[in-house]
């Protein structure tokens, strides 16, 4: 900046100390900001992450008991035995629906390690067919039928 002197009419080039701290002020502010908005990204990195991570294997023990390789019981808290999930557990709870022979499935999948503010916990539910009721179901239709056939037959053979 030029300033004059007032006294020697000579041109003085340079700043002032109360623009420099002015300067320095507006800098360090928006030092702190960018580095507030890091932290808040990685937050949000981490928490995706690891609410990606507890569909995903939410979505795994669902299908487990859906296809038969996990009994449709409710359990406590398990922890996965698969290696890179340490730290994470699952339950399942399995309750009568409004209708009978159908059975509502929720899983949850959490991970109690997750930092403080991060929620890594996720809740699914399916209706789900109880086969205990659908094979006894199917069982005395079927015998409900063979004996039905065997009146009819013993009907036709009286008629005869």
């Amino acid at each position: 900046m030029k300033r004059r002197s007032a006294k020697r009419g000579v041109i003085q080039r340079g700043i002032t100390l109360y623009e420099v701290v002015i300067a320095l002020a507006i800098f360090s502010g928006a030092i702190v900001a960018l580095f507030e908005a890091l932290s808040t990204a990685t937050r949000a990195a981490l928490q995706a992450r690891m609410q990606s991570q507890a569909v995903l294997l939410a979505e795994t023990k669902m299908a487990e008991v859906v296809g038969g390789a996990m009994q449709p019981t409710s359990t406590g808290d398990v922890p996965f035995q698969e290696s890179g999930l340490e730290g994470w557990t699952y339950s399942v709870n399995v309750t009568p629906a409004a209708h009978t022979g159908v059975n509502q499935v929720q899983v949850t999948v959490n991970c109690p390690q997750a930092p403080n503010p991060i929620d890594a916990s996720f809740t699914m539910t399916r209706l789900l067919r109880d086969q205990q009721a659908f094979v006894t179901s199917a069982t005395q239709a079927a015998k409900a039928k063979a004996l039905q056939a065997g009146v009819t037959q013993q009907q036709a053979q009286a008629s005869q």
